[in-house]
């Protein structure tokens, strides 16, 4: 009898263990938004309270966040990943979105308006720019 409850066990944690491995991240573009915010807006409410803007944006739960802007910079990291960084009121930060490579429009320009939505992970503690992932574009 112990050795059927504990092969049950064993086969039971190798199916949720290979159930883990192959799950994958939602973009934010598949979750329903919670926020929207401008840029500029956004990156102000963390420079002067970056707690309370933890708070409300980072939150405990993962959250879809629509962020409208200006494009300053469209800057590819990796073969996969693209930083589109949006203006701020601050000529040296910004708010970073991370794409993956195939999810930007390919008609953003530097200068466009733009609208995305992306997951507020907070802010770069070297650079004060706020930090977007998993970003897609709304239309």
């Amino acid at each position: 009898m112990i050795a059927v409850a504990a092969t049950v066990a064993v086969v039971g944690a190798g199916v949720f263990a290979l159930k883990e491995c192959g799950r994958t991240t939602k973009d934010a573009k598949d979750m329903r938004e919670t926020l929207s915010v401008t840029a500029t807006d956004l990156h102000a409410a963390f420079i002067a309270d970056e707690t309370a803007a933890n708070a409300r944006f980072v939150g405990t739960r993962e959250q879809a966040i629509r962020v409208t802007g200006v494009v300053r910079l469209i800057e590819p990291v990796t073969t996969d990943l693209v930083n589109v960084v949006l203006e701020t009121d601050d000529a040296m930060a910004g708010v970073v979105c991370e794409f993956n490579a195939t999810d930007v429009p390919k008609t953003w320009n530097i200068g466009d308006p733009v609208a995305l939505k992306g997951i507020c992970t907070g802010v770069n503690d070297l650079i004060p720019d706020v930090i977007m992932v998993r970003c897609g574009a709304v239309e």
